[in-house]
């Protein structure tokens, strides 16, 4: 039988062969940078990390460096050490589908989902959102978005609406955009409101 903590931290990992790392988009995405005695070690504190997507080894010089990144804004490259490999937690909905919104009981230390403090449910770890099924990492600048909460608030990133109302792209700074309000009366008029989202 697993004991409670076994199943709070319990990930399934996929490895890559040897001789790569992983390199992420942006350095903001490192998260740790130690060294420790095994990749089961390595693996272990990826697991225990909330914000851990991804985590590379190395057997030689012992280095094990997490990730709040995944193969959405990073890469698996070859490199020239062969004692190198690279872990990548598999994330799935049936991970997150059933604790989503509900009490915080449900997800009470838990990796995948945290207890907002505000809402008094379960809710996305920081610099992730909920895209209706699961909690991927939320983009960064220039990247295509397709809901409000989509891209990194940390970095003053806003999803940018057009002016149809439609979501385009994570970018920096204010969010202006237009609403167009059409009114028939004995004439078309056309309303133009301006409103500064942060």
């Amino acid at each position: 039988m697993r004991s409670p903590a076994h199943a709070i931290y319990s990930s399934i990992l996929s490895l890559s062969l040897q001789g790569h790392e992983f390199q992420p988009q942006y350095g903001v995405q490192l998260i740790f940078n130690e060294t420790a005695e095994s990749l089961f070690l390595c693996a272990a504190v990826c697991s225990q990390n909330p914000s851990c997507r991804t985590f590379d080894y190395d057997s030689s010089s012992h280095r094990c460096r997490l990730f709040e990144a995944d193969l959405t804004n990073g890469a698996i490259i070859a490199v020239a050490s062969q004692t190198s490999i690279v872990g990548s937690v598999i994330l799935s909905a049936s991970l997150y589908a059933s604790m989503y919104n509900q009490s915080c009981s449900a997800c009470r230390e838990n990796r995948y989902q945290t207890c907002s403090s505000t809402a008094n449910t379960c809710q996305c770890p920081g610099n992730s959102y909920w895209n209706g099924s699961m909690c991927p990492l939320q983009l960064f600048e220039n990247a295509v978005c397709s809901q409000i909460g989509a891209c990194r608030g940390d970095l003053n990133l806003s999803c940018i609406i057009n002016s149809y109302g439609e979501f385009t792209q994570c970018s920096r700074g204010s969010n202006l955009f237009t609403i167009f309000v059409y009114e028939n009366l004995n004439t078309d008029k056309i309303f133009h409101f301006f409103i500064k989202l942060k």
